[in-house]
């Protein structure tokens, strides 16, 4: 394609940061901005958002993923699906039509899940939980699955004793935050991952 015609397009700004993403990937130097948010947990009030909820929600089993869009669910993502399920410390819940897995969401009660794999883990405190990777099968969006699951998630974590509710929510994602707004989460902070010639860094 031609860089001049790419240049009046995107803008000057968006094809060097095309240039920098391109060649920082294949020098292993690349990051990414997430925002961290927070809640603390008021069950009367998730307990509320609730209401009307009529979902047959089940706490997910690895054959449950099978069940899913093999689009999604590649082997290699049932791979990391597996590999989580066999570490207590993630949950993992999902919505089921005629035995087709429509939807699939998870929570941490221990560590602080980043798009990349660090030395060594950022562990949450004990009285926090994190909300992690939901998925929405085309076929079932627009039905408001998404917020109503998270607060479902809420409730889970208050079960488990949990406090405080985190949230990482990738710069430009704008539905996911809407999403987490809904439910009374609070943005706290701005921090940076990624690698620098292929070391992984995080600012938080």
């Amino acid at each position: 394609m031609n860089i001049i015609h790419v240049i009046k397009e995107k803008g000057i700004a968006a094809f060097c940061k095309s240039i920098f993403v391109s060649v920082g990937f294949k020098i292993g130097t690349y990051y990414a901005k997430l925002h961290y948010l927070t809640l603390d947990i008021d069950i009367e009030h998730t307990k509320k958002r609730l209401d009307g909820f009529n979902f047959e929600v089940k706490e997910l089993r690895y054959e449950d993923f099978l069940k899913g869009n093999p689009k999604e669910f590649t082997a290699e993502k049932l791979a990391f699906i597996k590999q989580r399920l066999d570490d207590s410390t993630y949950k993992s819940y999902g919505i089921l039509e005629d035995d087709y897995l429509i939807y699939s969401t998870w929570f941490s009660l221990r560590k602080l899940g980043l798009p990349i794999e660090m030395k060594k883990p950022i562990y949450m405190s004990e009285d926090e939980g994190l909300l992690e990777d939901s998925y929405c099968d085309p076929k079932a969006r627009g039905r408001g699955i998404h917020s109503k699951m998270n607060d479902f998630r809420i409730m889970k974590l208050h079960e488990l004793g949990k406090t405080r509710v985190l949230a990482l929510v990738m710069h430009g994602n704008t539905p996911a935050f809407k999403t987490q707004f809904k439910s009374s989460f609070k943005e706290e902070k701005c921090f940076l991952v990624g690698k620098i010639f292929g070391i992984p860094f995080c600012t938080v």
